[in-house]
């Protein structure tokens, strides 16, 4: 059994760096009209892995490898529904990423290499 006079002090600490953690980040959202679902639907993909794939592309830009990536995913059929774990990292997500590089390229007038990424995404 631990003391409170001991525990206490523990609890008291760890909230400080919890908060000073918390307040050392900022979040912004920005929205992005160049085009929706409908377009992404058009193109032959679904809206969800379109983003999963542009999150896998920015991770892997942004730590300089393929990262695990996940989305909560609900279970409708399932009684009250549930949350289940989405893990789309696949070597052929690794293929697109790789493919798109660790940062823009300009390749994108060349027409095979972008009907490449285009068929690996």
């Amino acid at each position: 059994n631990i003391d409170d006079a001991v525990l206490s002090p523990l609890v008291d600490q760890a909230t400080k760096e919890f908060d000073g953690m918390i307040s050392a980040q900022s979040n912004r959202a920005q929205s992005f009209q160049g085009y929706g679902s409908d377009f992404i639907k058009k193109a032959g993909h679904s809206p969800d892995a379109f983003v999963q794939m542009a999150m896998q592309l920015a991770t892997y830009r942004l730590f300089g490898e393929q990262v695990g990536t996940y989305e909560a995913t609900q279970v409708r059929p399932f009684l009250h529904g549930r949350t289940e774990t989405t893990r789309a990292v696949s070597t052929q997500s690794e293929a697109f990423v790789k493919a798109m590089g660790p940062r823009p390229q300009k390749d994108q007038t060349d027409p095979k290499r972008r009907k490449e990424k285009i068929e690996l995404l």
